[in-house]
């Protein structure tokens, strides 16, 4: 028979100890931020703590709010509450642990997107997968393929989902079949993260996606010691182990400046299940008085971005800075092709991409469901930002500042509809 009292002290002992060891895992972030010989302005400080407040809010929805897989609840993975790994400016991220065992019912009511994916993991943590020998991440792509290839399983819209009438959706998630739309669950299924990828920001709008266990009668959730004590320890892991894994991985891609570079399309069960996905990216830095143009004929495919991040990887702005741009948003030439510039003021260009006033920004792009087997890289060329008259067609799709004026009222009222905020 369990002594009562020594149960007690050992719980308690437990918990001092968890909280402790969160607060270590915490300081050890902060070294990553302290250390690097970038952060010795005050501004670029700021960001890497501000970058650290993102991963913290990011760990709390992920490992303590959505990690409880008998009552499960589909929060933010990420948003512009939890900017990190550069995310998307168009996607409305949703994350709930699961338990293989168990059968699931996902719904999505009331909105309409471009394209929804359902993904199966065993992990999300990708810091956990990708880590070289338990050490940092030795090779770039060999630990994006780790981290995006631990995929068990997907289900999109298009591909395997069927919508209703109104645009509404069930989806079964169990690993026995079921009638309608069924998503397979691998018995080494811990997590599911939902992707709502927005083109038409005016008019797209997000669904509401719920997510129930049917297998199980319950009263609901009770607090338990030993629960929290595993949600506190991870959630240090997760600041830490996040700061960590992307410090490393940037270390190992920053070696050229104002180039971009197209990854191997994914693993097929990545995020969809009707066409390939490959990503993009590089490092930019200019100076105050220079510029990037960018130029791409995009492929045939669902879905196309590209966006800037800062030096920690957090997404710049996008509420009320263009910071981004989607296939729907960017205006091609006549001959299909997009032609973009970067810099620190408006050029006038209606492709522009905002550096938000950094100097060393990140890149990334991504074809989304292409038809055929291209997957292009963009050119980049730095010019004088006083050049660009010059140096751009006489047909590049100029605008006025009324236009933009216009262009981000539409775009913050979009994001801050998007996220209910």
């Amino acid at each position: 028979m369990v002594n009562l009292s020594n149960q007690n002290e050992q719980d308690l002992a437990q918990l001092d100890a968890a909280w402790l060891s969160m607060c270590e895992n915490l300081r050890n972030a902060s070294k990553i931020i302290t250390d690097d010989p970038r952060s010795s302005s005050p501004e670029m400080r700021a960001k890497g703590y501000r970058y650290l407040l993102n991963l913290l809010n990011a760990g709390l929805e992920q490992v303590v709010f959505t990690a409880d897989p008998d009552f499960p609840e589909v929060g933010h993975l990420q948003d512009t509450t939890k900017r990190y790994s550069t995310e998307s400016p168009d996607c409305l991220f949703g994350h709930t642990e699961l338990d293989p065992d168990g059968t699931y019912r996902l719904t999505g009511t009331g909105g309409r997107a471009r394209y929804i994916g359902l993904t199966l993991y065993d992990t999300v943590s990708i810091y956990e997968k990708a880590k070289s020998g338990g050490d940092e991440p030795k090779d770039y792509l060999a630990s994006i393929k780790a981290a995006t290839g631990s995929t068990l399983g997907a289900i999109s819209n298009p591909g395997g989902i069927t919508l209703k009438d109104n645009g509404d959706f069930e989806v079964v998630i169990s690993a026995e079949p079921h009638a309608g739309n069924w998503l397979p669950m691998d018995p080494r299924t811990r997590n599911i993260m939902t992707r709502q990828y927005f083109y038409d920001w005016d008019a797209e709008e997000p669904y509401h996606i719920s997510i129930e266990r049917i297998d199980l009668q319950s009263d609901g959730p009770v607090t338990e010691p030993r629960t929290v004590t595993r949600h506190v320890e991870h959630l240090g892991e997760y600041v830490d182990g996040f700061a960590d894994y992307w410090s490393a991985m940037y270390r190992l891609r920053d070696g050229g400046r104002n180039l971009l570079r197209t990854h191997p399309p994914v693993s097929s069960t990545y995020a969809g299940d009707a066409g390939a996905i490959a990503y993009g990216g590089g490092t930019f830095e200019i100076a105050d008085d220079e510029a990037l143009v960018i130029e791409v004929t995009p492929p045939e495919c669902h879905f196309w971005n590209i966006h800037l991040g800062d030096y920690w990887g957090q997404s710049l702005d996008y509420t009320y800075r263009q910071t981004s741009l989607n296939g729907h948003q960017a205006v091609l030439d006549e001959n299909g092709v997009f032609r973009a510039v970067v810099a620190h003021r408006d050029p006038g260009i209606a492709n522009w991409l905002d550096t938000a006033g950094n100097n060393f920004t990140r890149c990334v792009y991504r074809w989304w469901l292409t038809t055929g087997s291209e997957f292009p890289t963009p050119s980049v060329r730095k010019v004088k930002f006083a050049d660009l008259s010059t140096e751009l067609p006489a047909t590049t799709p100029r605008i006025d500042p009324a236009e933009r004026r216009e262009i981000l009222s539409r775009r913050r009222a979009a994001v801050l509809k998007r996220y209910r905020r």
